[in-house]
Parts: C-alpha cells; structure tokens; sequence
C-alpha cells in the first residue's frame, strides 16, 4: 500500500514562519512511524499528489480554511484522505462554529461572543464588564497566534491589530478567560470508534497584547481523569462521522474540563506520546483503515515533553545557541536556514523521555 504525507509549512518552504519547526518534526514523524509498519512512504508537496498512491495523510493549519481546502480537494479527486470529511474539518476548524456546535450538544466550554472586526471594541467593551479578563483571538487561528488576553478596555486596540495580522475572516472570537490546568487529549476515531490515546498537561503562556502569547510544549501523558476523557469523546462524536488523529484542548477548572480547541489532524504532543507508546499509532491506525485491525487501547511506558526553545532576545543564531536537556533529542530546527531571530520566536524543538 502507498501513503502520501502532505505537511503543509516544509510543502510551501515556509522557513520564516516559526511552525515550521513544529511541521517539519511531525513530517519526518509520519514517514517513519509510517515506513516502519511496511507501508510505501513518500512526502508530498502537491495535494493530489502527483503519483498514484492508496492513500492520504495531511498536516496543515486551520488558517485561511488550509486544512479544509486541502481536504476537500482531495475529495474532489475521489481520493482517500485520513483525516476527516471536509464538512467535518471545515466545523472542527472554524472555532465561531466549534463553540456552538459545543454548546448545542452541552459540551462545557468558554462563554463565547462572535463579533465582526468593525465591532471589535465596543463587544470587547461590553465582554468586560461582565467577565474580568477576555481572550481575543481569530476564529481560524492555530497555537495562539492572532490571540491576546485583555483585562481593559486600553489593549483592545493594540489585541485587534495582533488579530488582523492573522486572519481574513470579518469575524473573530471574544472569550471569557478559563483560568486553570491546560491539558489536551490525543485521541483517534474511525468508522464510529472514538479511542483516547493520552491526556497532555500543556505549557500555554497566556498575555497580553503587548506581549507574545505561546504555546510551549507538552507532557505526555499527564494524570488520568475520567470527566476530561469522556468529554473529549463526546466532543468527537458532536462532529458526526469522523476519522483520523484529533487533538482537544480542555482547561481543567474546579474539576470541571471546558473544552477550548478542537484540532482535526496530527498535533505536536504525537511527538512526545510516539517515544513512550509500546505500540506504533500510526500502524495502527492505517491497518485499521484498510480493514487489517481494530483500533485499540495503547499501552504507554514512561513520560515524555515536547518542548520548543524560545529566542529570549533578538539574536543570530548558530549551532552552539541550541543547547538541550540532558538525554533530550532535537527533532527541528531552522539554524541554518535561518540566522537572525527575533525574540519570542520558536528556534528549535525537542523532545525528552524524562521517566521510564
């Protein structure tokens, strides 16, 4: 059987956007997770692929509906894609239509107000008086790009323009601030089958418009909690017939989880949770999607962080800047495609098998 893996940021050579860091660590993931199962591996920078292939395995964000577009393409060609149906993708991905397909199925998340941008202050204004801090953030967004926290009325403004760079949606969210655990669940779903593969405590830093709001990495797995699983599966199954890898972000507040995100696709903790997991995911989930097994429950040995190395300053970047971990193994970085970085950007990624 032939596997073409298509990730969108090495596809387009995005060097100079910090997430390639992050795609690129994930391709190489794929096609070896991929080939070690016996199947015929090839990356891909064309969706279709130019060569035949028995199917399709895409990393690509959910800015400008990417992932979506992609998909549906794909469909279009009547080829087979291992992610989910586009309808599915185009709802996961679109988070204005994820939080009310969350509240519709009485899902706990954030209290949530979609406004257009010409709008933008005068809702921020009126989410304040009723919560103390709001997020602001793209309704297409990835990470936490485009997002800021507000407390006043003052960085609205400056949240607005940080929005803009990131979107070309006339819409955006306005969320009241969860403040607790962030966690994420890794899961996979095929043919009505929803399987938890982990849960991740996750390092968010959340600020303000005048700062650079960043996600840092993972831990994986963290604590089991029965209440975050099943909300995490409730939460694939209110997307209907799905398939493929999913990534929900939950903050877990007064043991309660609120669902934040949902990610329809491969998401970085898959590099933490494949150094710890005694069976190959991928494998499996490919033979189960051309009949070969059923999925079922991993067994995980040990603890593992993915985490990026972050610029603490502007600076020009050598091999010597990417110091590690004891133990730990670099998975990307773009030193030497790259040399002037700037602070608060993504240099480097790591992963590090910190228990056994």
């Amino acid at each position: 059987m032939k596997i073409a893996v298509y990730e969108h940021f090495t596809a387009t050579q995005a060097h100079h956007t910090s997430i390639w860091i992050e795609g690129d660590s994930m391709l190489k993931a794929v096609v070896e997770d991929l080939s070690r199962a016996g199947y015929e591996v090839h990356a891909t920078t064309s969706i279709p692929p130019k060569k035949p292939v028995d199917l399709i395995f895409i990393i690509a964000p959910s800015a400008g509906r990417t992932l979506y577009n992609l998909v549906k393409a794909c469909e279009d060609e009547g080829l087979d894609v291992m992610d989910s149906p586009s309808t599915a993708v185009f709802l996961a991905t679109d988070k204005a239509l994820m939080a009310r397909n969350l509240e519709l199925h009485g899902i706990r998340t954030a209290k949530t107000i979609v406004s257009r941008l010409e709008d933008g202050l005068r809702n921020i204004e009126q989410a304040l008086y009723t919560y103390e801090k709001v997020v602001v953030k793209p309704a297409d967004g990835d990470g936490c790009a485009g997002l800021s926290l507000v407390t006043n009325l003052d960085e609205a403004p400056l949240a607005l323009d940080i929005l803009r760079q990131c979107t070309k949606l006339p819409y955006f969210l306005i969320q009241e601030y969860v403040e607790g655990l962030n966690l994420s669940v890794c899961l996979l779903a095929l043919d009505g089958d929803v399987l938890p593969l982990s849960i991740n405590m996750q390092k968010v830093h959340v600020k303000g418009p005048r700062e650079s709001s960043i996600y840092i990495g993972s831990m994986v797995p963290y604590e089991e909690n029965e209440k975050v699983l099943k909300v995490a599966v409730k939460t694939i199954r209110s997307l209907g017939d799905v398939k493929g890898f999913f990534g929900i972000d939950v903050v877990l507040k007064d043991d309660e989880p609120y669902v934040i995100e949902v990610n329809p696709r491969l998401t970085t903790s898959y590099l933490a949770l494949r150094e710890i997991s005694e069976e190959n995911v991928l494998e499996m989930l490919a033979n189960a999607y051309f009949g070969r097994q059923l999925l079922r429950p991993i067994k995980l040995k040990g603890r593992a962080v993915i985490e990026k190395l972050v610029a603490e300053k502007d600076m020009v970047m050598s091999f010597t800047d990417l110091k590690l971990p004891e133990g730990a193994k670099l998975l990307s970085s773009i030193v030497g495609r790259r040399y002037l970085v700037k602070k608060g950007e993504t240099y480097g990624l790591y992963v590090h098998v910190v228990e056994e």
